[in-house]
This record gives structure tokens, sequence and C-alpha cells, in this order.
């Protein structure tokens, strides 16, 4: 028999997407079985009351304030009483069968697997918004092969490194025992460091792809803004290397991961005006030098300073600044992390290859002999274009 599961959503802006995906999601849940868990992060739209009176079995835990996704699953997953828990984005619509698929897959996991990745094809159904994913050398990850045709996608009980939070199956014992959703993630990446240590821990991550939904896509992005999403990605992926490398991989390829992080914020610093003055040579006068008359009358040299205005490059600063902030929390969860290590990253890099992937401004870098020397001839990193990663366009 199949165990009932615990649907959790987290929910913050969008609320007619919201509602569309439970009419769907409460009809699959009456009649599989289980509970539907609604974690409303402060939304602004109304939606716990409309919820209660469209949905009156759901259960709807309000949030003063927003918590984040990572943190928000966090608290559907303590207050779920199932003991399978499945995590759904509230802009994403179940297909037909997507509940009965996941209870039928949990049902018939091997013994050293307790997550389980759901199918995400777009709105249309026709392509692939997440079926697969990997890992970059520097802590970032994608989705792969997003837009090509849904059919491409691999078959059930294909490995998986890590599921999509927007649509995975996980027993709730192990979500908790293994560390869950990092709350400090807010958004972003949580999922790619939780799947990763489960295979750290000595499992692994199967896909389903009859448990399909169609993602509608851009609330969180929309909720968040492009600088504020670029913040916590760059600060996420920053984390979740260094909690997750073992000890080996730590030390080769963090010098690569830590010369990008600056290439980065250099490239995006030069289109900066206000940061001019950063190009200035230290050793002829400044353009605003006075001459000896000046001098005497008391008139001084104008000073160099600094502004800069560009929000992709305050974005990259800002993650610096909270990684070093967070300095010594970072230190305690890897340390935690590695405790429990059974499986070596070589294992788990040998059917995951770590890749790199030009991606921001300045990294053409990649391909010169000035950063030839940080690549790891020993960790070898497979090389991927954009355009492969997103055949259906970026």
């Amino acid at each position: 028999m199949s165990p009932s599961v615990s649907v959790v959503i987290v929910h913050l802006r969008g609320r007619e997407r919201l509602l569309r995906t439970l009419e769907e999601v409460s009809r699959q849940v009456a009649r599989e079985g289980g509970e539907l868990v609604v974690v409303d992060n402060g939304s602004r739209e109304g939606a716990p009351e409309e919820i209660r009176r469209r949905f009156p079995r759901a259960r709807v835990l309000s949030q003063p304030t927003n918590r984040g996704f990572a943190a928000g699953c966090l608290v559907g997953a303590e207050a779920a009483a199932s003991e399978w828990l499945v995590f759904l984005n509230d802009d994403a619509i179940p297909e037909e069968g997507w509940l009965a698929s996941l209870r039928e897959a949990a049902g018939r996991l091997p013994s050293d697997a307790f997550t389980v990745a759901g199918r995400l094809l777009d709105r249309t159904g026709s392509r692939i918004d997440f079926t697969d994913g990997f890992l970059v050398f520097d802590g970032h990850a994608f989705a792969d092969r997003v837009g090509a045709p849904a059919d491409s996608g691999g078959g059930p009980g294909d490995e998986r490194l890590f599921a999509c939070g927007g649509n995975m199956l996980v027993e709730r014992r192990e979500f908790f025992e293994s560390g869950g959703f990092d709350p400090g993630y807010f958004a972003y990446l949580e999922d790619v460091d939780f799947g990763w240590r489960q295979w750290i821990l000595g499992h692994r991550v199967l896909y389903e792809p009859r448990a399909t939904a169609r993602h509608e896509g851009g609330a969180t992005g929309e909720a968040l803004g492009l600088y504020n999403r670029g913040y916590l990605i760059e600060k996420n992926a920053w984390a979740t290397a260094y909690k997750n490398f073992d000890a080996e991989h730590l030390r080769e390829l963090w010098g690569a991961a830590a010369t990008a992080f600056l290439v980065r914020i250099d490239a995006m610093i030069r289109r900066d005006p206000g940061a001019a003055s950063l190009s200035r040579d230290p050793y002829r006068e400044p353009a605003g030098a006075v001459g000896p008359l000046a001098r005497w009358l008391g008139v001084r040299a104008a000073e160099d300073s600094i502004r800069i205005d560009d929000p992709l490059a305050i974005a990259q600063l800002r993650a610096l600044r909270a990684v070093l902030e967070g300095a010594g929390g970072l230190a305690e969860s890897r340390a935690r992390v590695q405790q429990r290590r059974v499986r070596p990253d070589r294992e788990i890099f040998a059917r995951f290859p770590l890749r790199i992937v030009p991606t921001y401004p300045g990294d053409e870098i990649f391909s010169t002999p000035f950063f030839a020397p940080f690549l790891p001839a020993a960790l070898p990193l497979a090389p991927s274009r954009l355009e492969e990663i997103f055949p259906g366009g970026a």
C-alpha cells in the first residue's frame, strides 16, 4: 500500500496562480489521501482567507513576514502529519496522476533512497523546465536542457544529483535527520544543497517523470527582484560549495572559485562610470592636481572617490559581505556535514560530473592561460555552454 503524503506549498505572491494550483492539488489529495499544507509567507493579497473559503480541508499556516522559501518549507514540514512530504511550487499545476505517481514511487524506493525528483514542464506541457540538474565547480547549479522537448528527460528510477524543490518528495524523518533545507538560504539552491547532502550521507535521489507539473514560473523572481535574486544565488553558491565539498575538492577547486568570483566583480565594476578612478595610474598626477600658486593659496587637489551604482556589482559585493559575516556559521555547518560523510565526492562526481560554464561578465577568463593553473588536472571539469543548457532559449 502506498504511503500517505503531506503536500507543502509555500506562498508569497501571485494569488491567482496559487489558486489555480490548489484547485488541482486539492482534488488529487482528496482522491489519494494525505493533507494539503499551505504556508503563507506574509502575503498581502488576502490569500489565507480565500484558501480557507475555497479549500476548507487545507491547513493554512500564516506567517507574519516573508521567511523565505527554505524556512517556509521547514514550517510546513514541521506541521505535516504524514510520513512523506511533497514540496510543490505555488505556481506549478500538477498533471493528472501526479500525486499517485509520487505515492507509488515512495512505496517502491530502495533502502538507500529517500528523495524523489518529479518532473516540471513549462506552462504548455511541451518543454522541459526541470528533469535533471548539475553542479558547477564554484557551487552554482543549473537545471539541464531547459526548453528541450518534454519527452527527452529520462525515465523512472534514473539517478539525479538533486531534486528541484518545486516538485519533490522526501521522507519526513530523513528530511529532518539530514538537515532539511538550510533556512539561511532564504531562496535558491537550497534544493541543490539538500540533494548533494543526500549523496554525501550515502543515499541516492531518484527521478519519477510521471509525477509531472506545469510550471508557470516567475512569482519568486518577481517578488525578489532581479538583483536580490542575484545576491541570493551568489551567496548560496558560496555556501553550498564551502559546506559540501570534501577536503580534496575544496583544496583543489577553491582557488578557481574565488578567482572567478573576484574577476566577475571586477568585470561588473568596470561597467560603472562611478568607479572610473580605479583605473587611474597611481604614479601619475591626478587630473585634479593643482599648481604651486593654487597650493600656496590653500587650494587642495580633488581626492579620488569611488561610487558604485551598477546593481549587479552591488549584488556581488553584498554576497561577499554576507559570506564573510556568516563565516562562523558556515564553518559549523561544514563540520556537521563532513563529520557525517559516507560517500567521497570523487564517487559522486563520477556519476554527476562537475562542469565549468561561462555565465557572467568576466567568465571569458576561463579560457585564458592566466586561469589555466587554477583548473585542477586531477579533477577534470566538463565544459558546457549556456546554449547547450538552454536549448529552448534562456
